[in-house]
């Protein structure tokens, strides 16, 4: 090989290896401890949802929404992206496990 080969050769690796750790440098590697979308958040989100709605027969979405967030385990600052279209998409979540879940 030529000279020239080898410098064009050895820069084309230390490119890609600056690319690759550049990658692995921003890529997020823990979970974030407001991260409401691990099965725990999502488990203690189902269980909110299911006192809420025993407790109180013919709830609609609105009125769901406002008892989880009143509930005394549900954390604000944990679950501050919980909106009532995550609400809804919870529904559908629980419906999946449980087909016989009324709302």
């Amino acid at each position: 090989m030529k000279p020239l080969e080898w410098i064009m050769f050895g820069s084309f690796v230390a490119g890609l290896g600056l690319s690759v750790w550049k990658l692995y440098a921003f890529m997020p590697m823990k979970r974030l401890s407001d991260d409401d979308t691990t099965p725990e958040s999502v488990e203690q989100l189902e269980r909110i949802m299911v006192e809420c709605n025993n407790a109180h027969e013919h709830l609609d979405e609105e009125s769901l929404y406002q008892l989880m967030c009143e509930h005394h385990e549900f954390d604000h600052k944990h679950f501050w992206r919980f909106n009532e279209n995550r609400l809804r998409h919870l529904i559908e979540h629980y419906r999946l496990k449980y087909p016989d879940f009324r709302r």
